[in-house]
Formats: C-alpha cells, structure tokens, sequence
C-alpha cells in the first residue's frame, strides 16, 4: 500500500484507485460499518464485472475472518504480540497464544472432543 491508497481509505469512491480496487474496498466497508445490509443486487452487479464468483467468496470469507477477529480480539482484550513496529500475526501460534490469552484471564478454554 502506498500513501495514496491509504489515503483514499476515506473515500474510495473519489479516488482515483482502479474500479476493481475501489469496489472491494467499497464491499469491505459496506460489510463492517453497516453489517452488509448495503451489499444489494445492484451493488454485486458492480462486483461481479470486476469479480468472479470465486474471488467474490474470498472476499467475503476473508472480510469475515478479519472482521470475527477483531471483534474477539476487542471483547477479549487480545493484543497481538509485537517486536518493535512488527506485529505477530498467522495462524501456527494463535492457538496456543489464544489458549494462554484464556486461561491468564481465568477462563477455561473449550476442549475439542470425539463427539463434537
């Protein structure tokens, strides 16, 4: 991302980014601010000229998984491990770091069973 982009975060649509570019931000943002209820028929006809239908799913799993994220991480008080101004982030170590995270707070983390 270059200064431009982060700029237009603000206001993807008077950017001068590409269409492709502006619509997904434009769908991140209509997910998270309103809970997708902005992401109608006419808004996916814009999508699907730019999207195909697979990478419209990966954009919506993806904004999802971010979002889910986040939103545990805040109710939780998780912050992201860090060294200086790089953040630790993937998956290998969030699970342990996640179970640790649980039990400093006293909370009992779920355990995967046979029969679930």
């Amino acid at each position: 991302m270059d200064e431009g982009m982060i700029a237009a975060i603000h206001d993807p649509e008077a950017s001068d980014l590409e269409p492709r570019v502006k619509l997904a931000m434009m769908f991140v943002e209509r997910w998270v601010r309103d809970d997708a209820r902005s992401i109608d028929d006419g808004f996916f006809a814009d999508l699907r000229e730019h999207f195909s239908e697979r990478e419209l799913l990966e954009l919506a799993i993806t904004t999802g998984t971010v979002e889910l994220s986040h939103k545990f991480n805040t109710a939780f008080g998780v912050i992201p491990r860090h060294e200086g101004d790089t953040y630790e982030v993937g998956t290998p170590s969030a699970p342990q770091y996640m179970r640790d995270h649980l039990a400093s707070l006293g909370i009992e983390p779920p355990r995967a069973t046979a029969d679930r």
